[in-house]
């Protein structure tokens, strides 16, 4: 009777391992765009059905430049090897937060409203990453 006990509890310890391990594991970051640009009010079960994952040729250069400052700048911990952005899986399952930084990496706006936060409060190393980021639009 004990040895089914033990083996129920090592079963249930390496599916909860397991599970751990795939939510926590690294993978690449990849651009997440709407499914589809005119988007119609429907019966959505899932936030994650009005996205996709963007190819290359979806997304602005802009995009590749500044994806680097905006997971700094909120927070979120990735990895870079080799020129490739990693994050953990369990963020990137969630398509609407990828999609947000998606969106603020080729938004000018948004690092503005950065720009002029950091001045603010006095930040002038941010604040020249910020401005040569946002010639970068410009041109």
């Amino acid at each position: 009777m004990k040895k089914k006990i033990y083996i129920g509890v090592i079963v249930i310890i390496l599916l909860f391992a397991s599970y751990f391990y795939w939510q926590n594991r690294y993978v690449e970051f990849r651009p997440v765009i709407l499914a589809e640009e005119n988007y119609s009010p429907q019966l959505i079960f899932f936030d994650n059905d009005l996205y996709k994952f963007a190819e290359p040729n979806e997304i602005s250069p802009n995009y590749y430049k500044n994806i680097k400052f905006v997971l700094d700048r909120s927070g979120q911990p990735y990895i870079e090897k080799n020129g490739i952005i990693y994050v953990r899986n369990h963020y990137l399952n969630d398509m609407n937060l990828m999609w947000n930084y998606t969106t603020r990496s080729t938004n000018p706006t948004w690092f503005k409203l950065k720009r002029e936060m950091d001045s603010i409060n006095g930040d002038h190393e941010s604040k020249e990453k910020l401005d040569s980021i946002i010639k970068g639009f410009i041109h």
